[in-house]
């Protein structure tokens, strides 16, 4: 399957007593699917996988997937440090429909490359769900190099794409320029929200940032403009989307910033956080105000008419 445009890692969110909220998600799910995304990541690092239990995660993909009913395409990121652990959330989520996985490298020790390799290929071999490579350093510990994706996608066919949440521009074009001399088909998306188009322009897919779990329509807009030909327009949201990085600096746990964004813009309902993210700045709620009212981002928060598939 060919994945593109813009694609919301969204958030998980819980009842004000910690616990998973299904019918709050599916509100929430439901109100993005109406401002023109391309897809729907669950279960990836804003959805905070890490703070779900294995049978919690399953719950919420198997709801999700229902939810969205083939609306619009759903990757599943299956992150964990277990590989057993990983393949099993790789089944369920392929049992369940959805149409590929995502995966970052394990985390917690170093690994070499022929490790990382060893990693990959045996995920690969165990599914015929596409696979996409999650690249993020920052958290996972260390970069997936380019030679290891290349030769992951020389050798896997299934191995198809590659998420990637650096920091530099110039390592977002390497990959593309280099992968892209064995495989014409891989597909590289960019993640922070700065990079959308600067990373479009270099040949990217699209974009798995994080604006996009509270703002979609800024993001699907840039895509949209820039594949028309309207530079003009693109630039436009361009400059919007980097003045929206600033929330990534309002909690250290930036998925909290975006669930904050996601109540204020979307919900009626009170909602929760599970310990020890339960914990952050008392100004949160008034600076994601402020900066939803500065960006002229609108509120709506009627969910009358969504239902609850």
């Amino acid at each position: 399957m060919k994945f593109s445009g813009i694609i919301p890692p969204v958030v998980t969110l819980f009842d004000t007593e910690g616990n998973l909220d299904l019918d709050l998600n599916k509100i929430y799910i439901n109100q993005l699917l109406q401002h023109g995304i391309n897809g729907v990541l669950l279960a990836g690092s804003s959805g905070e996988f890490t703070s779900l239990t294995m049978k919690e995660r399953k719950i919420y993909v198997s709801e999700m997937i229902k939810t969205i009913d083939k609306r619009v395409s759903v990757l599943v990121g299956i992150g964990h440090t277990a590989l057993k652990d990983v393949l099993e959330l790789c089944s369920h989520a392929e049992e369940n429909g959805a149409d590929g996985v995502l995966v970052v490298n394990p985390y917690y020790w170093h690994l070499s490359e022929e490790q990382l390799f060893n990693f990959y290929s045996i995920i690969a071999e165990n599914t015929k769900l596409p696979v996409l490579l999650y690249n993020i350093p920052s958290f996972s510990g260390q970069s997936l190099s380019v030679e290891l994706v290349k030769e992951l996608a020389t050798k896997y066919p299934n191995i198809c794409g590659i998420k990637e949440t650096v920091s530099e521009i110039g390592e977002i074009r390497e990959m593309i320029t280099e992968v892209s001399k064995v495989r014409k088909d891989f597909m590289v998306f960019s993640a922070f929200d700065e990079h959308v188009l600067p990373a479009l322009m270099v040949g990217s897919a699209g974009s798995i940032n994080g604006s996009s779990v509270f703002a979609p329509e800024i993001s699907v807009d840039l895509f949209e403009s820039y594949r028309k030909g309207d530079l003009s327009k693109a630039e436009k949201n361009h400059k919007v989307l980097s003045d929206l990085m600033v929330f990534y600096k309002f909690c250290p746990s930036f998925f909290t910033t975006m669930k904050e964004a996601v109540h204020q813009r979307w919900l009626n309902e009170k909602t929760g956080h599970r310990a020890p993210f339960d914990v952050y700045p008392k100004d949160l709620p008034e600076k994601v105000s402020s900066l939803l009212k500065s960006m002229k981002i609108e509120k709506k928060t009627d969910n009358s008419e969504l239902t609850l598939k």
